[in-house]
C-alpha cells in the first residue's frame, strides 16, 4: 500500500506535522544531549520523556518545551522544586492514574526538524487544559533564573 507521505516532500511533511501541533500538546518521545536529557546511565543517549509543547519561535526552527516528570528530584534546590506544577490524573488520561510534575524551572527547546523525525501519531498523548497551561507558562517565566532570551524566543515574554 502506498502512503501520502512517499508523495510530500520532506519541507512539506514537515509543515504538515507542525501545522498541528499546538501550544499545550503533549508528547512522549526519545529526547536526548541537543534537548539537554540525559539518561538513567550513562551508556544512556536520553530517555523517553513526556512533555508540554511551549511555544515556538518566529521562523519556526524551534520548540519550547517543558518535561513532565514522574516525581520531584529530591536533590534541586528549593527554588527549583516549587516550580513543579502538579498534574492530576482526574484530568488527564495520559498520566494513567498517577499524578505527575511539569518542571516549570527548565524551559527547553527542540529543533522542528528533530521533533518532526521523531514524530508519529502515536506520540500525542494528549493537551493541557487552559487553566493549566496558564498556570505553568506563568510559572515558566516567574522561575529566577529563566532566559529572557529564551522566554521571548517562545513567546513568554515580549520586550517593548
Amino acid at each position: 500500500m502506498v502512503k501520502l507521505s512517499e508523495f510530500l516532500s520532506d519541507e512539506s511533511k514537515k509543515d504538515l506535522i507542525l501545522g498541528q501541533v499546538k501550544v499545550g500538546d503533549v508528547f512522549r518521545m526519545h529526547l536526548g544531549k541537543e534537548e539537554k536529557v540525559v539518561g538513567k546511565d550513562t551508556s544512556d543517549d536520553g530517555r523517553n520523556k513526556y512533555f508540554i509543547i511551549i511555544g515556538f519561535d518566529v521562523d519556526g526552527s524551534a520548540i519550547g518545551l517543558v518535561l513532565i516528570d514522574t516525581k520531584i528530584n529530591p536533590y534541586l534546590p528549593q527554588v527549583r522544586k516549587d516550580l513543579h506544577y502538579k498534574l492530576s490524573p482526574d484530568n488527564y488520561k495520559f498520566l494513567n492514574g498517577k499524578s505527575r510534575y511539569v518542571d516549570c524551572s527548565d524551559l527547553k527547546e527542540i529543533s522542528s526538524t528533530k521533533f518532526v523525525s521523531l514524530f508519529s501519531g502515536d506520540k500525542a498523548k494528549g493537551h493541557i487544559n487552559d487553566d493549566d497551561l496558564k498556570l505553568i507558562r506563568d510559572a515558566i517565566v516567574s522561575y529566577e533564573d529563566a532566559e529572557p532570551k529564551l522566554l521571548k524566543k517562545f513567546g513568554l515574554i515580549r520586550t517593548r
